[in-house]
């Protein structure tokens, strides 16, 4: 409940309104079965290895609230990726080189990518 006002809130000065997360808040209690519950609101809890790429410029998950899902994963190798979005894989070759890095049980650097900017065709 309090996300959601934050949400709402938000998308009075937001660009795309509330638009953004369509259908997501607009179905917002007219299909109970929709709600998975606080339970499944709820954090994840593991000590499992885990890599985590966020996208500075993610406008879906910003990387403040990336960060706030992932914190109960103890063992996560967290790296931001610079001047990239949601879809992040292929911004950058050293994206790809540390997936595989962490593949294969390396220690995995948590130092910045810098992908290029990207710039509208």
């Amino acid at each position: 409940a309090q996300r959601l006002r934050r949400t709402n809130q938000e998308a009075t000065t937001a660009l795309l309104g509330s638009y953004l997360n369509f259908p997501m808040p607009q179905l917002n209690g007219l299909m109970p079965a929709l709600d998975l519950g606080d339970d499944f609101r709820a954090g994840p809890l593991s000590n499992v290895p885990t890599l985590v790429l966020i996208g500075t410029l993610d406008g879906r998950i910003y990387p403040a609230e990336q960060r706030e899902a992932v914190a109960g994963l103890r063992n996560a190798r967290i790296v931001s990726v610079q001047n990239a979005g949601h879809n992040l894989f292929m911004t950058s070759p050293e994206v790809t080189a540390r997936i595989e890095s962490f593949m294969r049980g390396e220690v995995v650097s948590t130092e910045d990518i810098v992908a290029e900017l990207p710039i509208p065709q």
